[in-house]
């Protein structure tokens, strides 16, 4: 084998391994960077009221589990967090009063929702349930078998606690989100792509709304850097309005439907 042959095939063996490197520290960075925000500094808990419905009309009871997202971080008030988006677009399409609780925490997966989060229903007296969750599960490589098992007891799992009927927000895309630098951005948003339809599968299996965010959320973002706020991870009030446009609707029928 010649020098140039040689010096090819050796470039060429370094280039995979070159890239899992790169992908490891990107990953170790980002799974420990201190930048990215935990508590957004209040508490998701609001009751929005439609214009022209009387004082004492009952509320409906939303409560909202999962993450980062449903705790408010990236958006500077619990009044632009996605929760109380939720809601606010929930009463004006049931022409109703809604009172909305976000139990989100920073970096919870499908299963500490499952360990840490449902047992809150015992006690929230809900009429309807959201769940966001998912973009932790793939930054840490849930494997798709696990998310199933874990998808399937959290859904059932929450109705019996609650009650109530449940919905499911999905996986959003991450082609937007700066603060995961290529190739780590390409390689989360194609893991996420199995993961996304576990949860597709798991929430038609059991007869739960599945809210696909990716699809009816995620294109939105592109174009807008105003739609992710300044820590690069999470969405802004903006990019939450369109997570909340997408998922309100099936909240709302969810509540018809019951």
């Amino acid at each position: 084998m010649g020098w140039g042959l040689r010096r090819a095939a050796v470039i060429a063996a370094a280039v995979p391994a070159a890239l899992v490197a790169v992908l490891g520290v990107e990953a170790y960075l980002t799974a420990t960077a201190e930048y990215l925000p935990g508590d957004p500094g209040y508490v998701v808990e609001a009751t929005v009221e439609p214009e022209g419905v009387p004082a004492d009309a009952e509320p409906l009871r939303l409560v909202v589990l999962g993450d980062s997202t449903v705790a408010g971080v990236g958006s500077p008030t619990a009044a632009d967090s996605v929760a109380v988006l939720v809601a606010d677009r929930v009463a004006q399409e049931l022409d109703r009063p809604v009172t909305v609780v976000g139990h989100g925490v920073s970096g919870a997966r499908t299963a500490t929702v499952l360990t840490e989060q449902v047992s809150l229903l015992d006690t929230a007296r809900a009429d309807v349930v959201l769940l966001v969750i998912g973009s932790n599960d793939v930054t840490h490589v849930t494997r798709p078998g696990d998310l199933r098992r874990q998808t399937e007891a959290l859904i059932r799992a929450a109705r019996e606690a609650s009650g109530a009927p449940v919905v499911l927000g999905g996986i959003p895309q991450f082609r937007t989100v700066p603060a995961l630098a290529q190739p780590l951005r390409w390689v989360v948003g194609r893991y996420a792509v199995p993961l996304r339809e576990v949860q597709r599968s798991v929430a038609a299996e059991l007869d739960a709304p599945f809210v696909d965010i990716a699809a009816l959320a995620s294109p939105r973002f592109v174009g807008l850097p105003e739609s992710m706020s300044s820590d690069g991870f999470h969405p802004s009030p903006l990019g939450y309005g369109f997570w909340a446009d997408a998922l309100a609707p099936a909240v709302a029928d969810a509540v018809r439907n019951d």
